[in-house]
């Protein structure tokens, strides 16, 4: 057993389990998604090496291990809960200031924030969501605690530290029903033959979408509009031919609810780290080490890592 792989996701999701008898109630009770919970507390068991519930048609009962381990568990988690109690009050009126890429704007941090806010009500959260072309200026000037999203250039990362937190990919994505969704082996000439959306230039996004189609031999696409807006590129996406290149986690919701798809350009240089930026020997404040705590647990029950 190893016990430096046991999080307090684990922990926490145990206890609630033996609380409320159920994997749904304690979802509920957590403020996240049942899934979520089945899959921690299916982790945590497998690290103890014993199953610690027994399934019974009523719902999840604790067995002899797991009635044990429930009152270190608790104990626990007791000083852990006094303990942040304590750190409330020398919050105090603090805030938290984080840079965020829309697709982890969309996917990860609506959670992350409700877990934070659960927690700390009283600490106020800053989202800023504007080209990622500038988190390392806004990151070194002070402007933010902290960078989410995909990894910067080389030459931008000095001074900085990244965190991995999972890898996703640039994605090609039109309406249901585009001239190009049912073709295998798209190639990036093919794609040129309709209008694209683009991130603006100098962002992140931009430079990694350059870098590929330069590789494919095409220079620029011929009939381009550049945005930074997710609800433009979306609905203009759906209203017309166009194709957009995006994150994959831009456009999960609508992927999903089967109103875009996903082009099958082969693009494997388009995948790319996601995770935390900070400036490199600057401290943290505790509300911003909290919230990436928060986002690091998020991304762990979307099952992103």
């Amino acid at each position: 057993m190893s016990h430096n792989r046991i999080r307090m996701r684990h922990l926490r999701c145990f206890l609630a389990v033996a609380r409320h008898g159920s994997a749904t109630r304690a979802a509920e009770a957590l403020g996240t998604v049942q899934p979520g919970v089945s899959r921690s507390l299916r982790e945590f068991e497998e690290e103890m090496g014993s199953p610690l519930f027994d399934r019974t048609a009523t719902g999840l009962e604790l067995n002899e291990a797991g009635r044990t381990l429930l009152s270190y568990v608790s104990a626990g988690l007791g000083q852990v809960d006094r303990g942040i109690e304590t750190m409330r009050g020398q919050m105090g009126a603090e805030k938290v200031t984080a840079f965020a890429m829309p697709n982890v704007v969309r996917v990860v941090m609506p959670g992350a924030v409700r877990r934070f806010k659960s927690l700390y009500p009283e600490v106020d959260v800053v989202l800023e969501t504007i080209a990622s072309g500038l988190l390392h200026h806004r990151l070194r000037d002070g402007f933010v605690d902290f960078g989410f999203g995909r990894i910067t250039a080389a030459e931008k990362m000095a001074g900085l530290n990244f965190e991995h937190l999972y890898t996703e990919g640039l994605v090609f994505f039109a309406r249901a029903g585009h001239p190009l969704a049912a073709r295998s082996g798209v190639s990036v000439a093919e794609v040129d033959d309709f209008p694209v959306i683009l991130p603006s230039g100098g962002t992140i996004i931009r430079d990694e979408i350059n870098r590929f189609i330069i590789s494919q031999g095409v220079s620029g696409f011929t009939n381009l509009i550049e945005t930074v807006s997710f609800e433009f590129s979306r609905n203009y996406l759906q209203a017309s031919d166009a194709v957009v290149c995006l994150p994959l986690g831009a456009m999960r919701k609508e992927v999903a609810a089967g109103d875009v798809v996903t082009l099958a350009v082969d693009a494997p240089q388009l995948m790319g780290a996601v995770g935390i930026s900070n400036v490199a020997g600057r401290k943290l404040s505790a509300p911003a080490q909290l919230l990436i705590q928060t986002i690091r647990d998020e991304v762990a029950d979307l099952g992103l890592s």
